[in-house]
């Protein structure tokens, strides 16, 4: 069977229309549309179909489509990697061949069965296309019209410009993340807020209303009003001022904002807000404008049938986004405005599948915000930038390009010697902060180069996917190794030899050091750059809040310190593992297997360092949640005066350092790590490599 969207493409390729290739094998246009519009085509139809082509192209899929595939799933004739997994599909065919044969000696069961999995569990990473792009970016930097045009999401204004399907909320954040999916037909899902998150919004609201200071974000203020029927209007008697009818039913209440609180909520209507999805079928054009204008009802609280939204999921069909080799789905995360030191994020920028774009206006790129998640990046030991998941999108305005000056105080000539002299001073910044390199492209949304900034891209999903299709072609190398110059005799001496230094290694370093970070330091650090209004609401929501999570700040704090006591540990693991491949050079499937192992060994840490993580969060939180005064002290400190940020941050360290009971937490906390340690590091590095009783 072969796809029928491949002979599609075949015929597309070769500029043959329905009605001439239909002349050709007899039969109607009908026929073939609809053939072309069916999920496979039998053996037979296709066969007549591609000799009907009759191109190296149509000749090249007959080719592949014959080609005996009997161990992993066949990839798509337009699969970007195909060649690679037919050679990964071979390997593991002659692996089992050489199994059942004569030549196969027991003694290789180990590192075939090495050589196998491995190949297995690249070949399933390789085969999948589907990845997702994240952009962050600060708030006003202008990601969401920029992924926007990159994946050609636009719509005709009323002048005839292209502006974004995705409204742009000039220059201050959206109320929700929103993720841009392929579907069949047009559609939109919404993950509503609860009905307590929306009361809490309230308080806050109504508080920073009465008392004339902090609140929430405008996009919420402005979708809240449109809910209640609430909004402000121009005062007839002074154009520049506004009327704020909630200031009014705070008057009316004598100040109680229990009162006003209640009242807007049932204003809003909630029990009659209970959508969360809108389908509409194809219509390209109108699809895109149905969904720019039910994007923006619900973002802006305009939808009678929708409540604030927590998540947007947008579904379009393949054909309106801009065409790539990779399935893509977008991911337009809400903009930085108080922390990036946020678990969104951080799940995007750790998923092996996921590219983070970090968006940066052109003047001070790379950004202080894209530096700073970097930095953490790195402080929390997570192999984001190692493996090539992150890059920066630098999003130049009008002439800025040419406004950069070089050393000797000239300005740029070209716009390509602006983008080089600001690429300059980017990699100086990220050596600087002891970032390394990132991969930097820049686009500027009015020059027409969205076609080129989106090809770069691509390439850089490519280079996300080269780390497991160049271990695959290691594996296969092996493979063919093992099979044709296998000395079963040598290779177990060598594998008796590693072990023996592998154990040797885990005695060594079977006891973590001491702490070296308080697990609060990274909270601390939040607390005293963060913006008091979102303290605060963390503080009212007892620390769970999405914009300003403590909880995930002690995780991240004890994150950071299981990095820093188990670094030194994994480089003299990986140095004697180094020497070893040294060592048996001479014998190719050891020194692989060898070279697999430090990867490994890399990847088992990350698991460890995200289980350090969970460690944290979970051992503090209980006795954050039962230490009612302490919350209770924090929340009186807002109203206070000046130095408020400063007051918290001494409350907090005085309550994790002086609390008795934080002692028990501490001790908990180190005997998880250790278990964490030996089961996610240690014992897989000895099953890894163990000989004895085979």
């Amino acid at each position: 069977m072969i796809p029928a969207i491949v002979l599609k493409r075949v015929r597309e390729g070769a500029n043959i229309k329905q009605s001439i290739l239909a002349e050709r094998l007899g039969v109607s246009a009908s026929v073939v549309s609809k053939l072309e519009k069916s999920e496979h085509a039998d053996e037979t139809m296709a066969r007549r179909y591609l000799e009907a082509v009759d191109t190296d192209d149509a000749r090249a899929v007959l080719a592949y489509y014959a080609l005996p595939w009997t161990i992993t799933s066949r990839p798509s004739f337009q699969h970007p990697d195909r060649d690679a997994l037919w050679e990964a599909e071979q390997a593991l065919q002659k692996l089992e061949e050489f199994e059942q044969s004569e030549e196969y000696d027991t003694l290789l069961s180990v590192p075939l069965d090495q050589i196998r999995s491995n190949l297995e569990t690249s070949a399933e990473f390789v085969g999948e296309i589907d990845h997702s792009l994240a952009f962050v970016g600060a708030v006003g930097v202008g990601k969401t019209t920029a992924l926007s045009l990159l994946t050609d999401l636009t719509i005709a204004s009323k002048t005839g410009q292209l502006q974004p399907v995705f409204p742009a909320t000039g220059g201050r954040t959206t109320t929700s993340e929103v993720q841009i999916r392929k579907a069949p037909a047009y559609g939109i899902a919404v993950e509503p807020m609860s009905s307590d998150e929306v009361r809490l919004l309230l308080v806050e609201m109504v508080q920073a209303i009465a008392e004339g200071k902090g609140g929430v974000s405008s996009e919420l203020d402005r979708a809240i009003r449109n809910m209640s029927d609430l909004k402000k209007s121009r005062d007839p008697k002074d154009v520049k001022a506004l009327l704020d009818p909630i200031k009014d039913m705070l008057e009316a209440a004598q100040g109680n904002q229990d009162d006003v609180t209640e009242e807007i909520f049932n204003r809003m209507k909630l029990s009659e807000r209970t959508e969360t999805q809108l389908i509409m079928s194809e219509t390209n054009e109108d699809g895109l404008r149905w969904l720019s204008e039910n994007i923006t009802k619900i973002n802006f609280g305009q939808h009678s049938r929708f409540s604030l939204p927590q998540r947007v999921v947008v579904f379009v069909p393949p054909g309106v986004v801009r065409p790539s080799k990779y399935d893509l789905s977008i991911i337009d995360t809400k903009g930085i405005h108080v922390t990036t030191e946020r678990a969104d994020l951080q799940q995007l920028y750790n998923d092996p599948r996921t590219l983070t774009v970090l968006c940066s206006a052109f003047n001070d790129a790379p950004g202080s915000d894209p530096l700073k998640l970097m930095k953490s990046m790195v402080e929390l030991g997570s192999d984001a930038i190692e493996r090539q998941r992150v890059m920066i999108l630098v999003l130049p305005r009008g002439d800025e390009a040419l406004k950069v000056v070089d050393d000797s105080g000239e300005p740029a000539e070209s716009v390509e010697q602006g983008y080089a002299l600001r690429l300059a001073q980017v990699e100086n910044s990220l050596a600087e902060a002891g970032v390394g390199h990132v991969p930097t492209v820049f686009f500027n949304a009015m020059d027409g180069s969205a076609q080129h900034a989106w090809q770069e891209i691509e390439d850089r999903v490519g280079a996300l996917r080269a780390h497991q299709v160049e271990r695959l072609q290691r594996f296969v190398a092996l493979s063919h190794d093992l099979v044709t110059n296998a000395d079963a005799a040598r290779i177990q001496q060598a594998r008796v030899a590693i072990e023996a230094e592998v154990q040797s290694a885990v005695k060594s370093y079977r006891q973590l050091p001491k702490s070296v970070r308080p697990s609060h330091q990274t909270l601390i650090e939040q607390i005293k750059s963060g913006h008091p209004s979102s303290i605060a609401a963390a503080i009212t929501r007892r620390g769970s809040w999405l914009h300003f999570e403590i909880h995930h700040f002690v995780g991240a704090g004890v994150r950071a310190d299981a990095n820093r006591r188990s670094s030194d540990y994994v480089t003299k693991i990986t140095g004697r593992l180094e020497s070893l491949q040294e060592k048996f050079r001479p014998i190719p499937e050891i020194t692989g297997l060898l070279e697999t192992l430090v990867e490994d060994l890399r990847d088992w840490r990350q698991e460890f360092l995200q289980r350090a993580q969970t460690i944290g969060r979970n051992t503090f939180k209980p006795y954050l949640d039962a230490s009612a005064e302490f919350w209770s002290n924090l929340e009186s400190r807002y109203g206070g005066g000046r130095g408020y940020r400063e007051d918290i941050a001494d409350m907090v360290q005085a309550w994790f350092e002086e609390t008795p009971k934080l002692s028990e937490a501490r001790d908990k906390v180190d005997a998880r790590l250790a278990d964490a340690w030996a089961e996610l590091v240690l014992s897989r590095l000895l099953e890894a490599t163990r000989v004895a009783n085979e």
